[in-house]
C-alpha cells in the first residue's frame, strides 16, 4: 500500500488535533518530508475555509484544503477555491426557525468569503469565532434569507447531541441534517459532501482513490471514508464511523493520524 500512496487527507477536531486543539509536534517537517516523496497532504473540515488557510499559513507547509464540510476545496498557493457549490439561505429556513426557537442555540451562515454569526449569545461568541477567521454578525432572519452559503452550522455549547433530535426531523431527500461534532450540528443540501471535494482533489492531482488515505472521526467524515480503500476511523470517532472503516488509529490526544502513518510505515519517528 505504501508505494502506492500519494496523499493523506485528515480531519481536524477530533482528529489530527489534540484535546487542546494543537497541531502533532514536528506536524510541518512530517508534511515536508513527505512532499520530498511526492506525497500531499490535504485538511478535510467543516471549518471556514478562511479560518484554515490562516492556521496553515504560518508554517510554511503547502497543505491543499477542503472546508465547509464539502462546499469549498481550495490547492495550496492558488487565489481562489477550484471547487465550489453554494446554496441559498432561503432553503434553509425551517433550520433557522427552530434555531431560534431553542434556548442556547445559534445558527451560523457560512458563507464562500465570510461567514455570519447569529449575535443573540455574546457568550459564546468568542468560542464560536473561533473556527470562523472572517465573520460579521446577522441580527434576525429577514436580513439572513437571501445570502448563499456553504451551509447552516447550528452552535449548542455542550448540547448538539440532545439539539440534534429537535433539526433531524427538518431533513429531506434534498437537506441534510448531521451531527458534526459534540457541540455542532451541520446543515447542508445532500449533495454537498465531503467526499465530492476529495474526489475533485484526487481528479486535479491525476489520483485514484486507492492512493489516498483519509481519516476521520465523525459522521461528516462517512463520505470521505466509504470513498477510499485505504480508510482510517480514529479510535475516539463514533461507534457508526469505526464500523465503516478499514482501520483504527489511536485516538487523537495520543497524536493518533502519525502514530498509524508510523505504524503502516508511511513515516519514521518513535
Amino acid at each position: 500500500m505504501n508505494a502506492e500512496i500519494r496523499l493523506i487527507v485528515t480531519d481536524m477536531d477530533g482528529t489530527l488535533l489534540d484535546g487542546e486543539r494543537r497541531l502533532p509536534e514536528r506536524f510541518s517537517e512530517t508534511v515536508r518530508a513527505l512532499a520530498a516523496r511526492g506525497i500531499r497532504w490535504a485538511i478535510a473540515s467543516g471549518r471556514q475555509l478562511a479560518n484554515l488557510q490562516a492556521r496553515f499559513k504560518p508554517l510554511n507547509v503547502d497543505v491543499d484544503i477542503i472546508a465547509e464540510n464539502g462546499a469549498l476545496a481550495w490547492a495550496a498557493g492558488e487565489a481562489r477555491p477550484f471547487f465550489e457549490d453554494l446554496t441559498p439561505t432561503d432553503f434553509f429556513e425551517p433550520v433557522l426557525r427552530e434555531a431560534l426557537a431553542t434556548p442556547g442555540a445559534s445558527a451560523v451562515l457560512c458563507g464562500a468569503e465570510q461567514a455570519f454569526v447569529h449575535d443573540r449569545y455574546p457568550e459564546d461568541l468568542a468560542e464560536i469565532t473561533q473556527y470562523f477567521a472572517v465573520h460579521a454578525p446577522w441580527h434576525d432572519l429577514s436580513e439572513a434569507l437571501g445570502l448563499r452559503v456553504c451551509k447552516v452550522a447550528i452552535y449548542h455549547p455542550h448540547a448538539a447531541e440532545a439539539l440534534y433530535p429537535r433539526l433531524a426531523p427538518l431533513a429531506t431527500a434534498e437537506r441534510r441534517v448531521i451531527l458534526s461534532g459534540p457541540e455542532w450540528v451541520d446543515v447542508q443540501h445532500v449533495r454537498i459532501d465531503k467526499a465530492n471535494a476529495l474526489a475533485a482533489l484526487l481528479r486535479r492531482q491525476g489520483l485514484r482513490p486507492d492512493q489516498a488515505i483519509v481519516f476521520g472521526d465523525y459522521l461528516n467524515d462517512a463520505g470521505m471514508l466509504a470513498l477510499v480503500p485505504h480508510s482510517v476511523a480514529m479510535a475516539n470517532a463514533l461507534p457508526e464511523l469505526r464500523e465503516r472503516a478499514a482501520a483504527i488509529a489511536p485516538p487523537n490526544t495520543q497524536n493518533g493520524v502519525l502514530a498509524h502513518l508510523r505504524t503502516i510505515g508511511l513515516i519514521e519517528g518513535d
